[in-house]
């Protein structure tokens, strides 16, 4: 089953390439004093922060792959890193790159709501 998981991760992996750039003049560099008015201007400013927000959450995918294929190199593939019970089968097909068993992962996430209260 692990490698079945871990060719999971490893096509998930291969298909993460950059996004590619609606306009060729734009690339990495934007040049948003060229703008021809204000409103191409606010266009340009909304498509640049697109552009960064899907790059970081295509490099934060890439880490949480590279980190799982390197958890299984380890052995330590499949194990909650909370309290080292094994992350169930099913959370594992679910999401490859869990890193927490899903009682931890429900501690960790509704512990901001218990200390407000």
């Amino acid at each position: 089953m692990q490698r079945n998981l871990r060719q999971q991760l490893v096509n998930a992996l291969s298909t993460l390439i950059p996004p590619a750039c609606p306009d060729p003049e734009m690339d990495d560099s934007p040049r948003l004093d060229a703008c021809a008015d204000e409103n191409e201007y606010a266009s340009r400013v909304v498509e640049v922060g697109m552009q960064l927000a899907l790059r970081r959450r295509m490099e934060t995918r890439r880490a949480e792959i590279e980190e799982a294929l390197a958890r299984m190199d380890s052995g330590e593939y499949g194990v909650c890193e909370d309290c080292g019970d094994d992350i169930a089968l099913a959370r594992l097909l679910a999401n490859p790159t869990a890193r927490l068993c899903v009682h931890c992962q429900a501690d960790r996430e509704s512990a901001p709501y218990r200390r407000c209260a």
